[in-house]
């Protein structure tokens, strides 16, 4: 994550100042006014949708309107005595009369009606093979046909209604009158006051005629669309507007058989949709506005932001360069400044100019230059002294090997003689000696740091007498342990020298190795005079013994942060010394008769 920060960070400080403003200056203004438009758009499109429902409901009532208009034709027409007169007894009119009087009705009627704008086509037929219209109709009136017709034969069955709608009755209405495919009818049964039926009646609206009518004073406000029950456009206000196959299918799918009504948004299209359910006609109004329409001004308010927006980034732009122009230009030459200084070896100082920060910063430098120098001195004069204590320590180093050589001249002499005493001193002595001046070995095993004992126990024999007995309780797996470089002998040493120096018993020296917990534990003890007794009886020595302490520095030292130390116990039956550190042992392994131990010297 912070490789793709540092990638998309300008590497220039006044990149990134102008980075910086514009992340966190304009960026925020831009979002949050572009939020703003995003909020104005969603209040748009929600008033405008309740705007649709509203107009859909409001051309919904005026069609329930034309409707009631067609029951109330059919009502004034049950009522009227004349008429009904005419219809039930035509034996008492001659032809004229008797279709005078119904036309007469018929006129009467429609005059009412005219302010409606609506058209009511009408026809009677009575129970004595006579039908009456108030239209020209597309095919000759024939009464067998018309009385066979299935509206017909529904409105003379006993269990029937009395009246029901049609919404997609055929036109039958002449072609010069209305071209419209279908026809809203209704189908009544007219009655008089005793309940007898007199008349079977059709009374029909051209809805397509409605439709247009009442949509035409609408285009600019968007596209009507009237669809059938499975959603198929039937009617459209505008000519060629396209319908969405999938806006069809949701308004069938979100739509029930109330009057319910909603909207949708069609994203490919960029249209919104309002859609009312008619049931009377088993069909959808819909009305389709495009969004383009619907934010025509708060498009062009985007376009003038835009424009604003752009200028005012790029005044903001050129300003901030110039502002951090004003910062980056300094530290620039400042920065060529240092590299210059750099390349001579920082023998050359800045000169100090300029003012404020870029002054401070010249002077800081100037010192740090000054601090290096003495730095260098500093480690030039480490490096000299380095050199002076390396060459003390060869010159040390020399005069062990020169003994080592004189040893093994005098053992060579001891040989000779069968000094066999001396020769025995001799080996002894030069197994410390030779282990001694092997200093790239820190670690050595157990079993020859047991061997390097023995050789001192055999000089100290040599020299106090076979007074002191020495054992091992050390297990074969822990003889290849490897323990730190005589770390034993000045335990052993400090045995014999404070514990048996005055001590009337044997003495004897245990030396214990035990594995406890992935620490190796040590223990050297004696059955001496103990520590206490030892200080009561001190003889001043002319040097100071270091032996346990160099052993506890030793131990720090090898094993860094893990657990070690050195412990004395003392009482009047002896010292205890235990010493413990980490457990590393060094298996041996066999390669034709020779045994080999791996990583045996550390």
């Amino acid at each position: 994550m912070r490789q793709w920060i540092r990638r998309l960070t300008p590497e220039t400080l006044k990149n990134r100042i102008l980075l910086a403003f514009l992340l966190l200056v304009l960026a925020p203004i831009a979002g949050l006014v572009v939020y703003n438009f995003g909020e104005t758009e969603r209040v748009l499109q929600e008033n405008a949708a309740t705007k649709n429902m509203e107009q859909l409901e409001e051309i919904q009532k005026s069609f329930v309107d034309a409707m009631s208009l067609v029951m109330k034709t059919g009502l004034l027409l049950e009522q009227d005595e004349t008429l009904r007169s005419a219809l039930q007894h035509p034996e008492q009119y001659d032809t004229l009369k008797r279709k005078a009087i119904v036309e007469n009705k018929f006129a009467g009627i429609e005059n009412s009606f005219f302010l409606t704008g609506t058209t009511v086509y009408y026809t009677l037929i009575d129970f004595y093979g006579h039908v009456y219209t108030s239209f020209s109709p597309r095919n000759p009136l024939n009464y067998e046909e018309l009385k066979n017709e299935p509206w017909v034969k529904a409105l003379q069955r006993k269990d029937g209604d009395r009246y029901f709608w049609n919404p997609a009755d055929t036109n039958y209405v002449v072609r010069e009158r209305t071209t419209s495919r279908n026809m809203l009818s209704l189908y009544e049964l007219l009655r008089d006051d005793s309940l007898r039926p007199f008349a079977y009646g059709r009374f029909s609206i051209d809805y397509e005629e409605w439709f247009y009518r009442t949509t035409k004073d609408r285009q600019g406000e968007g596209a009507y669309f009237l669809l059938d029950s499975s959603g198929k456009p039937i009617l459209q206000s505008v000519a060629g507007e396209p319908f969405e196959p999938s806006v069809s299918a949701a308004i069938v799918r979100s739509s029930d058989s109330s009057a319910a009504t909603s909207s949708l948004i069609q994203q490919r299209e960029r249209a919104l949709y309002t859609y009312s359910h008619i049931p009377e006609l088993n069909g959808y109004l819909v009305k389709k506005v495009p969004l383009s329409l619907l934010f025509k001004e708060v498009d062009r308010q985007k376009q003038r932001f835009l424009l604003g927006f752009a200028v005012i980034l790029l005044l903001f732009v050129m300003l901030t360069y110039l502002i951090s122009s004003t910062i980056t230009v300094p530290l620039k030459r400042f920065q060529k400044r240092m590299e210059t200084s750099v390349k001579a070896n920082l023998k050359v100082k800045l000169p100090e100019q300029g003012r404020g920060e870029i002054l401070a910063l010249t002077r800081s430098f100037n010192s740090i230059i000054d601090d290096i120098h003495a730095l260098l001195e500093r480690l030039k004069l480490e490096e000299r002294q380095k050199q002076f204590v390396r060459f003390q320590a060869l010159l040390a180093q020399m005069n062990p090997h020169f003994l080592l050589n004189t040893l093994n001249t005098v053992k060579s002499i001891a040989l000779e003689r069968d000094q066999d005493d001396i020769y025995d001193i001799c080996v002894s002595l030069g197994k410390i000696l030779e282990t001694t001046l092997n200093t790239e070995v820190d670690l050595i095993l157990l079993k020859d740091e047991m061997t390097l004992i023995d050789s001192y126990m055999e000089i100290q024999n040599a020299r106090f007498g076979p007074g002191i007995e020495l054992a091992y309780e050390v297990s074969e797996e822990l003889l290849y342990a490897l323990v730190p470089k005589f770390c034993l002998q000045p335990l052993v040493e400090n045995a014999i020298l404070h514990g048996f120096r005055q001590a009337t018993v044997r003495g004897r020296i245990a030396i214990k190795a035990t594995a406890r917990r992935s620490q190796l534990y040590l223990e050297v003890a004696d059955n001496g005079i103990g520590i206490e007794r030892a200080k009561q009886s001190k003889r001043p020595r002319k040097r100071k013994g270091i032996g346990v302490q160099n052993v506890r520095e030793s131990l720090e030292l090898l094993f860094k942060n893990q657990p070690t130390g050195l412990a004395l116990e003392s009482s009047a039956e002896g010292t205890t010394a235990v010493m413990h550190f980490p457990l590393l042992l060094s298996k041996p392994y066999e390669k034709g008769e020779i045994r080999y131990v791996a990583n045996a010297d550390r």
